[in-house]
C-alpha cells in the first residue's frame, strides 16, 4: 500500500514519498509546544534510563519522572493530534484532486433484425483526473479551522498544567523521602540517647542507688525508640521505592538524595493576595484551556450554522477512454472528455437534523461556559487555600525549630540530674519523649513548608526548576 501512495504521488509530481512517508505540510508539528522538562528550566539532555551515579539532587529526580511519566507522554500526544486536527482545517481551503484508472473484460451478444446476430470478448480502459473545489461556503472551512486552532491551544495549555503537575508531585515525592531520611536519623538519635538513659540507670541500680521500676522503665524506653526506628527504616525505603518506580528504575534500585531538607529557597514570588488571585487568573494553563474550550465552543457553533447555508464549488473533469470490440465492424471506440462548471449546492430540508445540531452546539458552548467559572472558582480556592496554609507553616517553622532547641536543653539538664541522683527517671524519659516529639513536628514543618511553596506556585501557573533555587 505504502509503495502504491508513493507510486501515484510520484505521477503526481510530489516530493519524494520515502523521506516523508507522512510530509507535515502545513508545518503543524511547529505549532506543538515542545514542552518537557526543558521548558520548566531543566538541562535539556535526552531522559536518562540508567541509574543515577552517585548523588541524586532534586533537580534530577524531577527531571527523570517528568521523562517517563505517562501523563506528560499522554498530554503531549494529545497535542500533537489537535495539530494534526489544525491541519485537516488548512487542507479544507485547497482543491481536491483525484485519478482514474479503469479497466474492463467482457463478452457480449449482439441481436439486431438487421443484422446477424454477432457476439464476442470486448476489453475497455480509461483514465481522467476529476478537480473539486469549494470556492465559498458562508465560513463553514473557517469556523471549522478556527475550532480546531483552539483546541489546540487547550490542548497546549492542558499539556502544560499536566507539566506542572507532575512536577509538583515529583518534588513531594522527592521531600517526603527527604523526611522519612531526617526522621530516621532523628529516631536513630533518640534510640542512641535512649540506649545511655539504660546504661546510666542500670549502673545506678547495679550500685543500689536506683530501684529495678528505673531501670525496666529505661529498658522500655529503648525498645520504643528502636520499634520507631524501625519504622522510620521502612518508611525511607518505600520513599525511594517509588522515586525509583517513577523514574523507569527497579523499586530496590540504591539511591543516595543530596538535597537537604533545611534548604528554604526563595519565596519572593509570595505577594499579597489579591495580587496572586490576579495573577493566577492571567497566567494559570487550567484557566488558558477552559478559555481556549469555549472560544472552540464558539466556533464549533458557527460551523454548524453555516452548515446548512449553501456552498459554492468549481468541479472539473479530464478523462480518456479505449474499448476495442473486435467482433464489431469499425469496433474500436475512443472518447475524450474535457469539462468545467460551478455547482451549488442549496439545503432545503435534512429532516431537522441541522436544527438539532445547532441545540447541541449551543447546549455545548453553555456547558464550556460552566466549565470555565468552575475552573476560576477552583484556582481562586487552591491559592487561597495554599497561601494561607504557606503562612502557617512559615510560622510553625519558627516555632518548631525554638521547640526543638528547648526539649534538647530540657533534655541535657535532666540528663545530668538523673546522674547526680536528683532526678527521677519518669522525669528523663518525658523529657526524652518531649525531644523525640519536637523533633518529628520540626520535621513535619519543614516538609509541609517545601511542598506547599510549590503547590503555591503551581496554583499561581509559575511552577519551574527556578523555584527549587
Amino acid at each position: 500500500m505504502r509503495a502504491v501512495r508513493c507510486l501515484l504521488l510520484g505521477l503526481l509530481g510530489a516530493a519524494s514519498c520515502a523521506a516523508a512517508y507522512e510530509p507535515d505540510v502545513f508545518a503543524t508539528a511547529d505549532e506543538v509546544s515542545s514542552r518537557a522538562v526543558y521548558d520548566l528550566g531543566g538541562s535539556g539532555l535526552p531522559c536518562h534510563t540508567a541509574a543515577p551515579r552517585g548523588e541524586l539532587s532534586l533537580e534530577d529526580a524531577i527531571e527523570r519522572i517528568l521523562c517517563h511519566d505517562p501523563r506528560t507522554r499522554l498530554a503531549w500526544a494529545n497535542a500533537k493530534a489537535s495539530a494534526a486536527q489544525v491541519g485537516i482545517g488548512r487542507a479544507a481551503f485547497l482543491p481536491r484532486l483525484q485519478g482514474r484508472l479503469e479497466g474492463s473484460h467482457g463478452y457480449s451478444d449482439l441481436d439486431s433484425r438487421d443484422m446477424p446476430q454477432q457476439s464476442g470478448h470486448s476489453r475497455s480502459h480509461a483514465t481522467g483526473l476529476e478537480l473539486s473545489w469549494v470556492l465559498f461556503d458562508f465560513g463553514r472551512r473557517s469556523a471549522t479551522l478556527h475550532n480546531a486552532q483552539q483546541l489546540l491551544l487547550a490542548a497546549t495549555a492542558s499539556q502544560d498544567a499536566v507539566l506542572q503537575n507532575t512536577f509538583a508531585l515529583a518534588a513531594q515525592a522527592y521531600y517526603d523521602a527527604l523526611c522519612a531520611q531526617r526522621s530516621l536519623v532523628a529516631s536513630s538519635q533518640v534510640a542512641e540517647l535512649a540506649a545511655q538513659n539504660l546504661k546510666a540507670a542500670d549502673a545506678k541500680y547495679q550500685a543500689g542507688a536506683a530501684a529495678l521500676s528505673d531501670r525496666l522503665q529505661a529498658q522500655t524506653a529503648l525498645s520504643q525508640a528502636r520499634l520507631k526506628q524501625v519504622r522510620d527504616e521502612g518508611s525511607l525505603r518505600q520513599a525511594i521505592g517509588l522515586i525509583a518506580l517513577r523514574m523507569g528504575l527497579p523499586p530496590d534500585t540504591p539511591l543516595h538524595l543530596s538535597s537537604e531538607l533545611d534548604a528554604q529557597p526563595d519565596t519572593g514570588f509570595v505577594k499579597a493576595i489579591d495580587q496572586l488571585l490576579a495573577e493566577a487568573r492571567s497566567s494559570h494553563p487550567a484557566l488558558h484551556a477552559a478559555q481556549a474550550r469555549l472560544k472552540a465552543a464558539d466556533a464549533s457553533l458557527q460551523e454548524s450554522r453555516a452548515a446548512g447555508r449553501p456552498s459554492l464549488t468549481l468541479s472539473a473533469n479530464l478523462g480518456r477512454s479505449n474499448t476495442e470490440q473486435p467482433w464489431v465492424f469499425n469496433g474500436d471506440i475512443r472518447e475524450r472528455e474535457r469539462s468545467i462548471g460551478l455547482q451549488l449546492n442549496i439545503p432545503l430540508f435534512e429532516g431537522f437534523e441541522r436544527t438539532y445540531q445547532i441545540r447541541n452546539a449551543l447546549a455545548r458552548r453553555e456547558a464550556s461556559e460552566a466549565e470555565l467559572a468552575e475552573v476560576e472558582q477552583q484556582i481562586s480556592l487552591e491559592v487561597w487555600s495554599n497561601y494561607q496554609l504557606l503562612g502557617v507553616e512559615t510560622r510553625s517553622l519558627v516555632r518548631t525549630r525554638e521547640l526543638v532547641e528547648q526539649s534538647r536543653q530540657t533534655l541535657e539538664v535532666v540528663q545530668g540530674r538523673y546522674r547526680s541522683g536528683v532526678g527521677s527517671m519518669i522525669e528523663m524519659l518525658n523529657a526524652l519523649t518531649a525531644y523525640s516529639s519536637a523533633q518529628e513536628q520540626h520535621i513535619q514543618a519543614l516538609g509541609a513548608w517545601q511542598v506547599l511553596r510549590l503547590r503555591l506556585a503551581a496554583s499561581l501557573g509559575r511552577l519551574g526548576f527556578w523555584t527549587l533555587r
